[in-house]
């Protein structure tokens, strides 16, 4: 390869030089969101959005560079290559560890899809000679004319088709890589002889303008449709598609040009290679950037912008110029370093290792019986759909190879302590086979897999072979032994017999015990295995583990549920200081008891109705409703005690929030590895106190399906004496729906709310989950009265769901208004909390690190109706609360003497800010939970906690402790106990 060589002149690599400075400043200023900063059509933002496109076309020259510079005997770069992968595979590691609350969004990228440009770079270092030894076997002429035929397919495709039916696939597979690589080996041997300088420079500025038009075109595309407008499909933030027809003309005619003007051979360095993978490895972790250049953030944000090109493109040439430096020098180093020395991607030797790869049918054979058995396990679980037997095949084989890791491990550890293969591979698949039998047992019963909290249940084993079929236990018995005899029969048979080394032997059982055990950090953010996990799309589902074993198999949904700590336990625990403090809250509870004048909840009925997804979107940032359309909702708010509920969720999460309502508990008290307690933490709690303990009487309603979260198990632990929901619980009553939506009505819900209250004349506790505004939120409506506008959506989809939803809580606020006219008209007492759980996910527009409180807040209200003697009573904070505040606003509305669990429930309520997960990390649930966030009455963040509130927190930190995690001294001492 030239740039190998020794040469005086260093004009091409000077260019080289010039291109990746060029690019790696487009890159900064995307991450660093130079171009949003900007106001739009204004001077300064047209000058970086040209600047933008440039570093765009220029990222085109360097394949074609490559071109003009390889020939038929030039040596890969091998060390350039492996030391820019193992940078790259650095990066991917150690990238989410330093910068995991920034969100990836389209806007931070320069180059869409830079992983397969980067990948196609190194594709064509390592064939380039390969490549130029086809061609040269060619004319010139005729290499010409393939290129001008496939140009015109491309621009015919693209500008009349829209189609990539020559699979450049946006720029970023090898193809594309490739054509403009033999481009590059075109432009060197043509003669540009008859091609005047003037003519080419007039035509690059033609195709310069012309670029800049398409380039705009394809990032800020509009639809129109006559209801809702001119509306944008794609954003002029977004990055860039590099393989556009008049970019790859502007590149060619630029490349050209220079060819004539430098009249010399291209001449490229190892370190300008290098360098370009380098800025390619960059360009697809702008998170990188953005945590690592932080402090350059605020100067971009207060500097003007042709300040700010300046700046980083000081920057960018000192990084350029300091890693070319760098790694010139290392080159010698390298040049003398032994494991170096002679390292090669020579793939002359591929057919020895190929062919030893192909004979390793020991290990053919364990990966297939792995594959095969895993594959068969998630169909069923699927009832042998095919098309999602095909899903899983095409678009969840990084599960599958989890899955197999898993057991690969597990024969790995039996392989190394018996060093017998064939002993090892029948005990590993059998005992699989066992597993996955066993799971498809427990799912029959309980709809769930079996969990690591059944591993319990192994000390029960006659009771659990009751379970199972005689016939079922004798058939497998007979087929253990019938896999004995075969394996030992075989192990004799087999003439290539494996035998490990006592080193092999220990390096296996290690490799697979700290495999098998990286899965106990795997719910800790930033652990190695947490983000593989997430990168491979790991769904864990707390929430639903039927649904998790569905979509990642039945061993690595049981993997990921071992690191599970409920609560860390808080300093000073102990039996003594659970007495002390149920002392301290039986003064507290007598103190508040003296102004409480009821104490009498038998003729109390209390309703907790969990509104799904409702939030008022006209305070949503960045977003106009036109028209009213919960106008009652917004009276109500006005004339009774009411506000905003902070909430953990957003888009999901709303078993979170229900569970915080009914125990008061705080999910930010609870471990990172602890992120649905519905699922996780009530089924196996001794007792799991809540408020539905003061009732004599409780109902549960959730018009849908019981099966998620463990609702059935948890609804059971609570004491409800009945659960109206789908399939098989008690059985509905009202089952409306509005037009074509798939859900039950609110009305239909609160309809079955008064049938319940009419059924049982006594006090009660009611907790109504409703399921009308749940997502999807598709055209289900026939009319839509009301639009919206702003920039808290990026497209026109989501501006249509927005008003889809907008439509559906006005059908909630017409049924909320008939249902408190009703209860207002009965004659008992009834204390009603109305809240929404958490808002749509639909506000892509609206970033989460600015707007993630605004986004976590939703409406509540608490009622009492006219018969009751506090209907006009208020309450001491109303603005915003937390989820776990209602139980304790319930009895302060009521006027109710509280037990002292309820005294520190009530202090929580009245002296704490509002708490909850941080708003500002991130939109995920169900997913591991991030730090405390305290918000006080104003919505301002609250950043310490004073001395009283440090008091009550660590005593609100214990009980919680105590009762989900520790020994529950607190329900032994009278902390529980009602006053009478």
């Amino acid at each position: 390869m030239s740039f190998l060589k020794q040469k005086n002149s260093l004009s091409w690599s000077k260019v080289f030089s010039v291109l990746s400075i060029a690019i790696l400043s487009g890159i900064f200023m995307t991450a660093l969101h130079l171009l949003s900063n900007q106001s739009y059509m204004q001077p300064g933002f047209w000058g970086v959005w040209l600047f933008k496109t440039i570093t765009v076309i220029a990222s085109l020259f360097v394949p074609i560079l490559i071109g003009m510079d390889y020939k038929k005997d030039s040596k890969v770069p091998n060390r350039s290559i492996l030391f820019l992968l193992i940078l790259d595979l650095l990066i991917q590691l150690i990238t989410p560890i330093f910068s995991n609350q920034i969100i990836s969004r389209p806007e931070l990228y320069l180059l869409r899809s830079s992983t397969g440009i980067f990948l196609s770079y190194i594709g064509i270092l390592l064939i380039g000679p390969f490549i130029i030894g086809i061609i040269k076997q060619h004319s010139l002429e005729k290499i010409r004319r393939i290129l001008i035929i496939i140009f015109i397919i491309f621009v015919a495709a693209n500008m009349i088709l829209g189609q990539d039916i020559m699979g450049f696939s946006h720029g970023q597979n090898l193809i594309w890589y490739l054509y403009l690589f033999v481009i590059g080996y075109w432009i060197k041997n043509e003669n540009w002889s008859k091609v005047s300088k003037l003519n080419l420079s007039l035509l690059l500025i033609l195709s310069l303008i012309g670029s800049f038009i398409s380039s705009w075109l394809t990032t800020n595309k509009v639809n129109y449709d006559p209801h809702h407008g001119m509306t944008l499909t794609s954003h002029y933030l977004g990055s860039i598609i590099s393989s556009q027809p008049l970019f790859l003309i502007t590149a060619i005619l630029s490349l050209i040009l220079l060819n004539k003007i430098l009249k010399q051979s291209v001449y490229l360095k190892v370190s300008n290679i290098f360098t370009f993978g380098l800025v390619l490895i960059l360009a697809n972790n702008p998170k990188l950037i953005i945590f690592s250049f932080s402090w350059l953030q605020g100067f971009v944000d207060h500097t003007s912008t042709i300040i700010n090109v300046i700046v980083i493109i000081l920057i960018t040439s000192i990084i350029v110029l300091l890693v070319q430096f760098v790694y010139s020098k290392l080159i010698i180093f390298n040049n003398n370093f032994k494991p170096l020395k002679n390292f090669s991607f020579d793939l002359s030797h591929a057919n020895k290792y190929l062919k030893r790869i192909a004979t390793a049918w020991h290990f053919w054979l364990l990966l297939g019986l792995s594959w095969v058995i895993t594959v068969l396990s998630m169909s069923k679980l699927w009832n042998w759909d095919i098309n999602m037997t095909q899903w899983i095949i095409i678009h969840r084989e990084p599960i599958i190879f989890i899955n197999i890791i898993i057991l690969l491990a597990i024969f790995g550890i039996i392989w190394s302590i018996l060093n017998r293969y064939w002993y090892s591979l029948i005990i590993t698949m059998t005992a699989y086979i066992i597993w996955l039998i066993a799971t498809f047992i427990k799912i029959d019963f309980r709809s769930e897999p079996i969990l690591p909290s059944d591993m319990s249940m192994v000390t029960s084993m006659s009771e659990l072979l009751n379970m199972v079929s005689s016939k079922l236990i004798i058939g497998a018995l007979v087929a253990i032994v019938i896999l004995a005899i075969l394996a030992i029969w075989i192990q004799r048979k087999d003439q290539h017999k494996i035998h490990l080394t006592f080193k092999m032997r220990g390096f296996i059982l290690l490799a697979a015990v700290l495999s098998l055990g990286s899965f106990f950090t795997a719910n800790h953010p930033k652990t190695p295995i947490a983000l593989l996990l997430e990168d491979i799309e790991d769904k864990p589902y707390f929430y639903a583990q039927l649904r998790g074993a569905k979509l990642n198999g039945t061993l690595l949904q049981f993997a990921n549920n071992l690191d599970v700590t409920i609560m860390q336990k808080p300093d000073g625990y102990s039996k003594a200081k659970m007495a002390q403090l149920s002392k301290k809250y039986q003064n507290i509870a007598a103190e508040i008891n003296k102004t409480r004048t009821n104490n009498d909840m038998s003729k109390q009925t209390v309703i907790f109705n969990l509104s799904e997804s409702f939030s008022d979107p006209a305070k949503v940032p960045n977003l106009t409703v036109h028209g009213n359309p919960i106008p009652f909702i917004r009276q109500m708010k006005q004339s009774t005690p009411a506000g905003e509920m902070l909430t953990s969720g957003y888009g999901g999460g709303t078993a979170n929030i229900e569970y915080q309502t009914l125990t008061g508990m705080a999910i930010n008290n609870f471990s990172p590895t602890l992120p649905t307690p519905y699922s996780q933490l009530v089924p196996y709690q001794k007792t799991a106190p809540a408020f539905t303990d003061l009732f004599d009487y409780k109902t549960g309603i959730h018009p849908f399906s019981a099966n998620l979260y463990s609702r059935k198990q948890v609804y059971k632990k609570f004491g409800f004496d009945k659960f109206y929901h789908l399939v098989d619980g008690n059985k509905l009553s009202y089952t409306e729906k509005i037009e074509n939506s798939p859900y039950i009505s609110d009305e239909s819900a609160y309809k079955q709310t008064l049938k319940v209250m009419n059924d049982h004349q006594g006090g009660q506790f009611i907790n109504l989950v409703t399921m009308q505004n749940h997502m999807p939120f598709d055209d289900y409506y026939k009319n839509n009265d009301y639009s919206v506008s702003g920039t808290a959506y990026t497209n026109n989809s989501h501006k249509q769901q927005i008003e889809n939803y907008t439509q559906g809580i006005h059908y909630t606020d017409v049924a909320l208004k008939q249902f408190i006219e009703k209860i207002d008209s009965m004659d008992r007492p009834i204390t009603f909390i109305w809240y929404g759980d958490h808002l749509p996910g639909l506000y892509n527009g609206d970033s989460m690190q600015k707007y993630g409180l605004q986004l976590h807040e939703t409406d509540y209200f608490v009622y009492s109706n006219k018969y009751s003697r506090q209907q006009n009573s208020s309450l001491p904070k109303t603005k915003i609360v937390s989820p776990n505040n209602f139980a304790a606003m319930a009895l302060y509305k009521m006027n109710m003497k509280v037990s002292p669990y309820y005294a520190l429930q009530t202090k929580v309520y009245t002296d704490l800010p509002a708490m909850t997960l941080d708003s500002f990390n991130s939109a995920k649930n169900n997913s591991v939970n991030s730090s405390s966030e305290y918000v006080d009455e104003n919505g301002k963040l609250v950043n310490d906690l004073n001395k009283n509130q440090k008091e009550i927190m660590h005593d609100y930190e214990l009980l919680q402790y105590d009762i989900t995690a520790g020994k529950q001294y607190s329900l032994k001492n009278g902390f529980m106990k009602m006053p009478k």
